[in-house]
């Protein structure tokens, strides 16, 4: 596993994040599989802070699948409640499956259709995600 804070600004501030290497099949389309979730009090927001990135991911959140472009600037993201989101932080190799045309999703967060995807991802994952959870839920991301 890679060390779970490496190029998260505030760590402290997200309950839970981790990292995983992809398996040795899909290394030449996936940098890491990254997994977080979170379960905060009633009225609390935490506010991530993310870092511009040149490279696509493959996001499974609970209530849909996106493709998040490469990006040109920092963001944030309010996390609230429970939730978790799975993704893939893609290498160049996997831009053709997505887009012919990379620079369009530059700064964008697109939603796709994918009902399966997302039913396994989640399943997989699970209520409380565990080590054996993540593992299952990257694989069924992988697999697509």
């Amino acid at each position: 596993m890679l060390p779970s804070s490496r190029g998260t600004l505030y760590p402290g501030r997200l309950p839970d994040f981790h990292r995983l290497e992809p398996q040795p099949g899909a290394r030449a389309l996936v940098r890491w599989f990254w997994i977080s979730s979170w379960n905060l009090p009633d009225g609390s927001v935490s506010r991530q802070q993310l870092i511009a990135f040149p490279a696509l991911n493959l996001v499974v959140e609970s209530g849909l699948v996106g493709l998040a472009g490469p990006t040109t600037r920092t963001s944030h993201r309010d996390l609230s409640g429970r939730g978790s989101v799975v993704g893939a932080l893609l290498r160049p190799a996997a831009v053709p499956a997505f887009t012919d045309d990379p620079a369009s999703l530059r700064d964008e967060y697109v939603a796709l259709t994918e009902p399966g995807l997302h039913a396994r991802v989640r399943e997989s994952l699970g209520d409380a995600p565990s080590e054996r959870g993540r593992r299952a839920a990257s694989a069924a991301l992988r697999t697509g």
